[in-house]
């Protein structure tokens, strides 16, 4: 009977290490994405606009350039991680899926 109990004993020692390690392996990778578009007047160069798709915490570039006879004016939608709204060079910080527009006036 001893032995059994030893050996049940080994089986849940074991196993909770087995539970210890496979708790410490890192959750999967968070992605969102981010729809990048612009007004009349401009086109947004860098990453460019359509819809991209990044890992949490990545810090993305943002350049918006204006046409001739127009003006970059701010970045507008979800702006709540743009380092600077009214730059037409900044960056955005993903932790959400994000919409965001770059607007051009004259």
């Amino acid at each position: 009977m001893r032995y059994y109990v030893a050996r049940f004993s080994i089986f849940l020692i074991a196993l909770a290490l087995i539970a210890g390690v496979v708790g410490c392996i890192p959750g999967r990778v968070v992605q969102y994405s981010i729809r990048i578009s612009a007004t009349i007047g401009g086109t947004v160069t860098t990453p460019g606009e359509g819809l991209f798709n990044y890992v949490e915490g990545t810090v993305v570039n943002l350049v918006a350039t204006p046409d001739p006879g127009y003006r970059f004016l701010t970045w507008t939608g979800n702006v709540d991680t743009i380092a600077n709204v009214v730059a037409a060079v900044t960056t955005i910080t993903i932790n959400n899926n994000y919409y965001i527009i770059a607007s051009f006036g004259q």
